[in-house]
């Protein structure tokens, strides 16, 4: 290549890197706790959970859903999850080193019952994968995640079953993003620029779920607006809104 060849590409590429945001280009090793910049809360909904895919059908917390049981605790805890902004899903903060997961406190267990239904065993992996890249001990990060889906229950939780119909709960509804934003606003104004509403349809076809509630949060756990990351607030609901299914039993 010529020597003005490469300085035409040389410039070119200084000039593409300079249009990136300098929080994108924040270099981080691959695996070091306490190296990202927001966490990302992720909440499921049973039933749509459920009816996305055979085998989750399946899995206990679903054969033992029932009506009573979603209507109390409308949102559970998929995870906590250290994240980078302007950073692809796959290059997210993973399998950090950290302490193992031991036994947690009795009050954390009974929380996590209800909370996060998975059991020990997505515990396990939400803390290997995801939790010790917090830089928290797993007793802190527990119980933060805990106190979290408690604060999310009573605010994002209550303005779900508002968009429901008399007598009929939140199941087998469709729920409009603008109408929950309102909702939650009206409760708590800075958590709702923070909420994304994930829709994804299962794998026999038909409306779209929706299936997760994520919550954007500083280190120190308060929200932010999801668009301060690169993140919008409706993630995959066609037109805006997306069914919450009926429980199946």
């Amino acid at each position: 290549m010529h020597l003005s060849a490469f300085r035409r590409v040389f410039a070119l590429a200084a000039l593409l890197l300079a249009a990136v945001p300098s929080h994108a280009r924040q270099r981080y090793p691959a695996a070091e706790p306490g190296g990202f910049d927001y966490y990302l809360l992720s909440l499921s909904i049973a039933p749509s959970f459920c009816a996305l895919s055979p085998a989750n059908q399946a899995k206990q917390e679903c054969q033992s859903l029932t009506e009573a049981e979603f209507q109390q605790t409308p949102l559970t805890v998929h995870g906590l999850w250290p994240n980078r902004t302007g950073v692809s899903v796959n290059r997210q903060p993973q399998d950090c080193d950290g302490p193992p997961l031991g036994r947690l406190p009795e009050a954390t267990q009974a929380d996590l019952q209800r909370y996060m239904p998975g059991g020990p065993g997505l515990q396990r992996y939400e803390w290997r994968k995801h939790g010790a890249c917090s830089g928290l001990s797993p007793e802190s990060y527990f119980a933060a995640l805990a106190s979290l889906a408690r604060k999310a229950n009573d605010t994002i939780g209550v303005a779900m079953r508002e968009q429901g119909m008399p007598g009929r709960g939140i199941s087998g509804q469709r729920l409009g993003i603008a109408d929950l934003l309102s909702a939650v606003a009206a409760r708590d104004a800075a958590l709702a620029p923070a909420i994304v509403v994930d829709c994804r349809q299962a794998r026999g076809g038909g409306e779209a779920l929706v299936d997760e509630i994520r919550v954007v949060l500083s280190k120190d756990l308060q929200p932010v607006p999801a668009d301060s990351v690169g993140l919008g607030q409706n993630s995959g609901c066609p037109r805006g809104a997306g069914l919450v299914p009926d429980v199946a039993r």
